[in-house]
């Protein structure tokens, strides 16, 4: 049995004011890297966003020693990702890659490292991707394990024949959404039963996913487990990490890549999904060490579990994302999205207009981070909105003045 887990790190967070970014390295980046690294079986993967390691490389290189320390004793794998955390499907192919190459810059300069794996904001996937990340030297991706499950039997999820599907993040939804205590209590059993079911059905293989041309190695991460792990680790009712040990123990007969928890770093000292209950780096090491503890298991790093386990299943993941109706709308729908995004066209309308030599990074960087999903997203703060806002004014005036620029000199 092999099993890991994801931690992702994004200082460009919809819900952290930026006046709070050095609570969030001293109460959750230092306390949770600094304990993993004291743990001699954990190995974990690690998701730094491009704009996240430009921070650290800026004002906090102790985070980066950390992580240098981490990848030296192969106890971190850290996965590639957009330079400002975009959501892939939404963008134009040449933004795809300038996200990709602004993301592998910062990796070089911060690290002097190059990723392998890859992972997606939101887990928002095309069939274009995997294309562009084996073009850019990745060797697989990250994929939601419900949206992978819907695709086949829904390649088309308007058709009207077609059942409803139903996620763990639905359950969630839906006991969040109830009123009454009798009923929140009677809601929340469902909920856990129902997230029961489906982490029972979890296939933790890995696939080859068929593209558009190619194919890419990807490895799931099944929401319902990170969803049970963290009711575990904040102490709620009727689950306990001992039952979630147990439940994952049933794995230890798979040649899978089990992975029972991918979610925020900021989660772990920072900030919580509930209020008045905070996970610590205690509760993670509590975590790391009852996997460990499984009789038969090794935590291992992506890149060294598919050395020896190829995927031997051959499949189709359709875009989407981990949304609960595993959509994109929550970055489409919204007015104010919709007005960033005419903007951007705005934008790209005079960058027909310039020569692609003459663009530049600052003109580009202003682009990739009005593509920030985090300012566009679930509950993004005022600030974090208008900073996507106001990134795509500076990329419009400077856009403008290198068109006017190159028809005077023509």
């Amino acid at each position: 049995m092999h099993s890991t887990i994801v931690l992702h790190a994004n200082l460009q967070h919809a819900e952290i004011p930026v006046d709070h970014i050095p609570q969030v390295i001293q109460k959750s980046y230092i306390p949770v890297l600094s304990s993993i690294l004291e743990m001699p079986k954990a190995e974990v993967v690690l998701n730094f966003t491009g704009v996240t390691l430009d921070i650290l490389y800026n004002e906090f290189p102790e985070v980066l020693d950390l992580l240098r320390e981490g990848i030296k004793n192969n106890k971190f794998e850290l996965t590639g990702c957009g330079y400002s955390h975009p959501i892939f499907p939404l963008l134009p192919v040449e933004d795809m890659k300038k996200q990709i190459e602004f993301n592998q810059k910062i990796f070089e300069k911060a690290l002097n490292y190059t990723p392998k794996g890859f992972w997606l904001p939101e887990l928002a996937y095309d069939p274009l991707l995997p294309m562009f990340l084996k073009e850019y030297g990745y060797s697989y991706t990250f994929i939601d394990d419900e949206l992978y499950n819907l695709s086949s039997p829904l390649l088309n999820d308007s058709n009207p024949y077609n059942n409803t599907y139903y996620s763990a993040s639905h359950y969630i939804v839906d006991f969040l959404k109830t009123k009454g205590l009798l009923r929140k209590l009677t809601r929340y059993r469902s909920t856990m039963k129902n997230i029961k079911r489906i982490c029972k059905k979890t296939n933790f293989y890995p696939v080859e996913l068929k593209g558009a041309r190619g194919t890419i190695t990807g490895l799931k991460v099944p929401q319902s487990w990170s969803i049970i792990t963290s009711a575990a680790l904040l102490g709620f009712p009727f689950i306990s990490l001992k039952k979630v040990i147990k439940l994952i123990s049933n794995y230890k007969n798979q040649k899978g890549l089990i992975i029972p928890y991918g979610n925020d770093i900021e989660f772990f000292g920072y900030r919580s999904f509930v209020k008045g209950k905070l996970m610590t780096e205690e509760d993670l090491k509590k975590l790391l060490s009852q996997l460990i503890s499984i009789k038969g298991n090794q935590m291992i790093l992506p890149i060294n579990y598919l050395k020896d386990n190829r995927p031997s299943e051959l499949g189709y993941l359709k875009t989407g994302s981990w949304a609960p109706d595993r959509r994109l709308d929550i970055w489409l729908r919204d007015e104010d999205n919709q007005k960033l995004e005419r903007l951007l066209d705005e934008v790209r309308r005079y960058l027909v207009c310039i020569n692609p030599e003459d663009i530049g990074d600052e003109l580009w960087k202003h682009i990739l981070l009005a593509e920030n999903s985090d300012g566009r997203g679930w509950n993004p703060l005022p600030e974090r909105r208008l900073d996507c806002f106001a990134n795509v004014l500076d990329a419009l005036r400077i856009a403008k003045e290198k068109s006017l620029k190159k028809r005077k000199k023509s």
